[in-house]
């Protein structure tokens, strides 16, 4: 059995008891399942101490929080989502007690902590509760990876980061529009976008409406060997005519202006806002030998150059304007030695924009805009990199008069650019190895 005081509970005085004090209010109960955890959020009406443990046969998770009281509107709440059943509520009237009770498929690892007021959300109590790892199931690839390397040529994976969800909405505008719900919609079109191409494939650190911490964002796009990292967010600012995309890369200096840094301040709370666990949040020195590394590398300047190539894809498009690229200080780029940028797609304060990304159609049309952005950087950036270049296919060119040219073997031609036939279109591009 834990225990664990957010307030420390009053006793009684000696001289007589005091008036009765009004229960701590259990206002609402939510609930977010991810791939690796579920999450269960109590919203109070203020801080209070909480105990919790684990019971079995069958297996639960009791959360007891003396001196408080359910509102009506707070019934049993149905999961089943594989990990948990159901959570239930007791009020355990001799103690004075009132019980919220996770029912389990079966014993696992679980968290929980406090969180205090935040922008618009309320003090409340977190739990966690772990998805055993050999049961979380990985959303498959379009197509299976290749190896990238002087020798080879495999597919540039590019890791999409839709920003914000579950517990942390983001921005909103007055109609609801939430940016969580937003940034998951465009960034599976992205993914979609992106995997039309041959050799590139995309997965996203989010596939549906939960949190996930920024450290753990990097770690995901670390733990696939991605090649680069875009997160996708949606602006607001106190001037309903400022609108258009922003594309950010990694400073490490902070903001230059002080609406970037307004900006910054506000997806950087995406933690504190979403919740994260004491123990989770990076340490300061943690931080500096991270800026450190990140200083040793070029990945800096190769992010400037992937937003600049995104900006002038977007420019192109019609119906929304484009701003300059600019460096901020995001938590979610600073560690990651690979080209990261962060795109902030509209103004959710601004009421073109909110109907631009709306339709259907200029939300296509400003996918492939990204991807076809994305696309030219590897070209010009990465490919050459890895000691490759791109040969754009002419009129009468056949796959092995393209060989020919770069002295290479038709096979080595058609396996790196995993062509499944030795026809060519005028216009196609191809990996070759420059003679």
């Amino acid at each position: 059995m834990r225990f664990r005081t957010v307030l420390p509970l009053l006793a009684a005085g000696v001289l007589g008891a005091p008036p009765a004090a009004p229960a701590t209010g259990i206002l609402a109960v939510r609930h977010w399942s991810a791939p690796d955890h579920t999450r269960i959020v109590i919203d109070l009406s203020e801080p209070v101490g909480y105990r919790h443990f684990e019971l079995a046969d069958p297996p639960r998770i009791a959360v007891d929080i003396p001196g408080a009281s359910f509102a009506p509107a707070v019934r049993t709440l149905a999961i089943g989502d594989g990990l948990v059943k159901q959570v239930r509520f007791n009020v355990l009237a001799q103690s004075g007690v009132a019980q919220v009770v996770l029912d389990l498929e079966t014993t696992t690892r679980y968290d929980v902590f406090a969180l205090e007021k935040i922008a618009e959300k309320l003090d409340r109590i977190v739990i966690d509760v772990k998805r055993p790892t050999e049961s979380i199931r990985e959303v498959p690839a379009i197509r299976e990876p290749r190896t990238i390397g002087p020798n080879q040529f495999g597919d540039f994976l590019i890791m999409i980061d839709p920003g914000h969800g579950g517990e942390d909405p983001g921005r909103r505008n007055p109609d609801g529009v939430k940016e969580k719900d937003l940034a998951l919609i465009f960034s599976r079109d992205l993914a979609q976008a992106i995997s039309q191409y041959s050799g590139y494939r995309a997965e996203l650190t989010r596939t549906g409406d939960y949190f996930v911490s920024l450290r753990r964002r990097r770690e995901i796009a670390e733990q696939k060997a991605a090649h680069l990292f875009v997160s996708v967010h949606f602006n607001a600012a106190p001037a309903r005519s400022a609108r258009g995309t922003e594309v950010f890369f990694v400073s490490m200096d902070g903001a230059d202006t002080r609406a970037t840094q307004e900006l910054v301040r506000a997806e950087n709370a995406a933690d504190l806002v979403g919740g994260v666990p004491p123990r989770d949040h990076d340490t300061s020195d943690h931080l500096t030998k991270m800026l450190f590394d990140l200083r040793q590398h070029d990945s800096v300047e190769r992010s400037q150059r992937l937003a600049t190539a995104i900006t002038d894809r977007v420019a192109a498009t019609r119906g929304l304007p484009t701003r300059n690229v600019k460096q901020a200080g995001f938590a979610v780029l600073k560690s990651l030695f690979i080209p990261a940028v962060l795109v902030e797609v509209a103004f959710l304060t601004n009421p073109d924009d909110v109907r631009y990304v709306r339709s259907s159609q200029n939300r296509d049309r400003y996918v492939r805009a990204l991807a076809a952005g994305i696309v030219d950087y590897c070209e010009d950036v990465e490919i050459p990199r890895l000691g490759w270049k791109i040969h754009t296919v002419d009129s009468g060119e056949t796959l092995s008069k393209v060989a020919a040219l770069y002295a290479m073997e038709v096979s080595a031609l058609r396996g790196a650019n995993a062509l499944r036939t030795d026809e060519l279109s005028v216009g196609q591009k191809l990996r070759v190895r420059p003679r």
